[in-house]
């Protein structure tokens, strides 16, 4: 994290501190750093550090860019040639609704469309809290007051619980979504095929930028030639040496250099 973030870190740890009765900082690093720690205390660091915060179509103009040109493009090519299933993947996912946003989207241009493709969609978070909300895809009957009625009919279900009242992504969606854990600064990490789109918005302001470089290089290899970059609003690639060349706010298409 940039030295700015030091005070956000520092007061949402300290409540992690007061659960475990530590007095200090550095006796809290001497226990995670230096003795031996299962995986489960770095996890809850991670929850606590993450911000976490989204919603269904957050920063709607990417859905309208998916529905106006990258499914459209898509589709024409399945039209003329055997083209294989189509693949997202939303890193720094959170509770998983930017997925099923990607989902919605997609359904709902096949549907007007009357032509339906293969797609799939990977979450991956480093909170273990947000990837199991993300798995479950149960959400406050809230998170979708500024979805259309009609949306909300086709693809979510409503509890019956009236003191808590609750929706659930529909089925058919949530076989679409399959959730992973991924540190965005591991080392090194490879899938099995390369993406067609990838979502990285909003998690790159919580780096520096030699680390923001580091991290979109990894990414970035794992996305097609052609295929597209969405990154937050608030976040700038201006001076990085990256394969991709800017087509709308905030999109990025993979160039071949």
């Amino acid at each position: 994290m940039p030295p700015e973030k030091k005070i956000m870190f520092q007061s949402r740890l300290q409540r992690r501190l007061r659960e475990l009765e530590i007095n200090s900082f550095d006796e809290y690093a001497r226990m995670l750093l230096y003795r031996d720690q299962d995986e489960k205390e770095l996890s809850i660091v991670a929850d606590y550090i993450s911000t976490n915060k989204t919603e269904f179509f957050r920063e709607k103009d990417h859905f309208q860019f998916i529905i106006d040109k990258v499914l459209p493009d898509y589709l024409a090519l399945k039209q003329t040639e055997t083209s294989h299933s189509l693949r997202f993947w939303s890193a720094g996912c959170s509770n998983g609704q930017e997925a099923y946003s990607i989902a919605v989207t997609t359904e709902e241009f096949m549907r007007q469309k009357q032509s339906r493709f293969n797609y799939t969609i990977l979450c991956t978070d480093i909170s273990t809290r947000m990837l199991k909300m993300a798995r479950e895809a149960i959400y406050p009957l809230s998170s979708i007051d500024g979805i259309a009625t009609d949306l909300r009919h086709r693809y979510f279900l409503k509890s019956k619980d009236l003191k808590d009242q609750k929706v659930r992504i529909v089925k058919d969606l949530r076989d679409k979504v399959t959730t992973a854990y991924l540190n965005l600064m591991d080392p090194g990490y490879q899938f099995h095929e390369n993406f067609d789109i990838i979502f990285l918005r909003n998690t790159l302001i919580y780096f520096s930028t030699e680390v923001q470089q580091k991290v979109l290089i990894k990414v970035l290899s794992n996305l097609k030639t052609g295929g597209y970059l969405f990154i937050g609003h608030s976040e700038s690639l201006i001076n990085m040496n990256l394969p991709i060349q800017s087509i709308a706010p905030s999109v990025y298409v993979k160039i071949n250099t």
